[in-house]
């Protein structure tokens, strides 16, 4: 007996171990070292510095061209061919516990503005999905080759949970968006290579203008809630063709989660209303882009497609008032910069207040990234960030007031083609929040890294220090 015993407590000393070990490489402390005694930082500043001798300058007359196409997948039980869009199967992104397709409620598109000025161009692409996927923005740039680059392409999405989904690599593009299949991001960077040449074809004389309306009533901080502050702003930027064809584009921070987890059918959620009701109402072509969506969820009256058609008709109509009260240039000042980042390493998966899971094994839970880019856009006094990641309002708050204070109106859109998760004020960073918690990735300062170089961005497109 005493043998056996002797032997079951060299097993367990053994097993305790070789579980303390795993332990150890299995996890790493955080890590709080100040960003700006970092060599990524050395690394991105000089990048950033770099990017803006090479920035694009140019004035005169704007030239603008809109485009748009049908993205929505043909739900085939029996031999659907991808390449015309015909899929079975077809995971909805955005909620880990999403559901296939079965259906379509309204249509999801994909849109473009072409600008020019002074020979000087840069496009501005939204669609309908819950994020830009990286290997579509890779397959687009490849196939457009020759014809325009990627610093001057300005992705973003509406932010919808009820769209396309198996786009998106790695264990979490799988949790959020079903397996990986690349006869979907195929047809995909297809629709989207030829919208932004049809943009670019339809390119004519144009006037711009750009404002902003606040509609506190359909926002909250759901971070904190009612004591938290609110980027409520709707930003707005419009674009009126010698034809007289119109273009607006909206962007607003409420995260667009209206229809829920038991969705079966394809929506656009609330930003598919607001594009539908503003080009039922005199606009040839309405965008969305999500904005400072990292703390900010939606509210409203009623429930689901009822509460998803009183968000977005009531943002339509608040644009449209403002609309009615901008002023329009034909000359327009245009400034565009592109700048690659470092980031620090990943410190993915909470596991205790010191602990996450350590960065080898956190980056194999997610896709290998190209370098991450970020860009910038002056449009006389309208200012555009294009950010990799969800931003808090909070954070974006302070910038948007910064720049308006120096007469700037701003968006600050999420989603441009790569994706880094949620970026929220170190203040929230050991706060028990989904965003925090399962959504930051990068530690501690992550946020303040990034709006010092957000601020570093608006500086150089404005010339003032802000």
């Amino acid at each position: 007996m005493g043998k056996w015993l002797r032997v079951l407590l060299k097993f367990f000393g053994v097993l305790i171990v070789l579980l303390v070990i795993l332990f150890f490489f299995a996890t790493s402390t955080i890590d709080t070292t100040p960003y700006f005694e970092t060599a990524y930082y050395r690394n991105t500043i000089e990048n950033l510095e770099e990017a803006v001798k090479n920035k694009s300058e140019a004035k005169g007359e704007l030239l603008a061209g809109f485009a748009r196409t049908n993205i929505t997948p043909k739900i085939i039980n029996d031999n659907p061919d991808p390449a015309k869009g015909e899929f079975n199967n077809i995971k909805m992104a955005g909620y880990g516990s999403g559901k296939i397709a079965t259906s379509v409620h309204d249509s999801i598109f994909a849109k473009a503005i072409a600008i020019e000025v002074d020979s000087e161009t840069v496009v501005l692409i939204n669609a309908d999905l819950v994020a830009i996927p990286e290997d579509v923005v890779n397959k687009v740039t490849d196939n457009l080759k020759g014809k325009i680059s990627r610093k001057q392409l300005y992705f973003g999405a509406t932010h919808t949970h009820s769209s396309i989904g198996n786009c998106m690599p790695g264990y979490v593009g799988k949790s959020f968006g079903g397996e990986y299949k690349p006869e979907v991001v195929e047809w995909l960077s297809q629709k989207f290579s030829a919208l932004i040449l049809q943009a670019l074809a339809d390119k004519q004389p144009a006037q711009f203008s750009s404002g902003y309306v606040k509609v506190p009533n359909l926002v909250r901080n759901r971070i904190i809630g009612e004591s938290g502050r609110l980027n409520d702003k709707l930003d707005l930027l419009s674009f009126i063709q010698e034809n007289g064809k119109k273009a607006t584009i909206g962007a607003f921070s409420a995260h667009a989660t209206v229809i829920g987890t038991d969705n079966e059918q394809y929506t656009g959620d609330y930003p598919g209303y607001f594009q539908r009701h503003l080009e039922e109402n005199g606009v040839d072509l309405a965008l969305f882009f999500a904005g400072t969506v990292g703390s900010h969820s939606n509210k409203g009256i009623g429930e689901k497609f009822e509460k998803a058609k009183y968000i977005g008709e009531t943002l339509a109509d608040s644009a449209r008032s403002a609309l009615n009260k901008m002023e329009y240039l034909p000359i327009v000042e245009l400034t565009a910069i592109s700048s690659e980042i470092e980031i620090p390493k990943l410190q993915f998966l909470y596991i205790s207040d010191r602990l996450r899971l350590s960065p080898y094994l956190g980056s194999k839970l997610m896709p290998k990234s190209n370098p991450i880019q970020v860009q910038g856009l002056k449009l006389n006094n309208l200012i555009w960030l294009a950010l990799p990641y969800e931003l808090s309002g909070e954070y974006g708050l302070d910038l948007k007031n910064a720049l308006e204070l120096q007469g700037y109106n701003s968006v600050l859109s999420s989603f441009n083609g790569q994706y880094l998760g949620y970026i929220v004020p170190q203040k929230y960073y050991y706060f028990d929040t989904y965003e925090a918690r399962l959504m930051g990735w990068y530690g501690p300062s992550m946020g303040d890294y990034l709006m010092e170089l957000n601020f570093k961005m608006a500086n150089e497109l404005t010339h003032t220090k802000l």
